[in-house]
């Protein structure tokens, strides 16, 4: 048997006898889905976001996750899909806030039952980045990939 590898993301190619079987490496994290453009990382982040239709409401909320698309938010508020909102991420205390722009895309619900009651109930929304700035969109991902590798080194988050 011969076994040829590549690095993680790629192709490797096996050959069994007369056999050549072709299997995907994915690297452990960050997660990545076929559908997706971008890597998904798993991160937790305090984000202030505002309505820009109704930009004296602010809520605050944590990230589950975020990729270079897009940002999802456990959240218990709902805005329709296509409302785009100002988001302000706070990387950690004497950090200067990052800010960039999104819409709504999804919003996901969960059923809930209390007693003979169902009802539903928001688990969050995801949101797609609009025409980021660079730097702020840069200092974005390389907090994400930070808070990433520690967390696969049992660091902490």
């Amino acid at each position: 048997m011969r076994v040829w590898r590549a690095e993680d993301g790629a192709s490797a190619k096996t050959a069994l006898d007369d056999q050549i079987v072709f299997r995907y490496h994915r690297p452990a994290m960050p997660e990545v889905d076929e559908r997706r453009r971008a890597p998904r990382f798993p991160v937790e982040l305090h984000v202030e976001f505002r309505h820009l239709g109704r930009p004296a409401e602010t809520y605050a909320e944590i990230t589950r996750n975020l990729s270079a698309g897009g940002v999802f938010l456990e959240s218990t508020v709902t805005l329709p899909v296509g409302t785009v909102v100002e988001l302000e991420i706070a990387p950690g205390s004497n950090i200067r806030s990052i800010k960039l722009r999104a819409e709504v895309v999804r919003v996901e619900e969960e059923t809930v039952t209390t007693g003979s009651r169902v009802t539903a109930r928001v688990r969050g929304m995801a949101l797609s980045f609009l025409e980021p700035d660079p730097v702020e969109h840069g200092r974005l991902m390389a907090l994400a990939k930070h808070m990433s590798a520690k967390e696969m080194h049992g660091k902490g988050g």
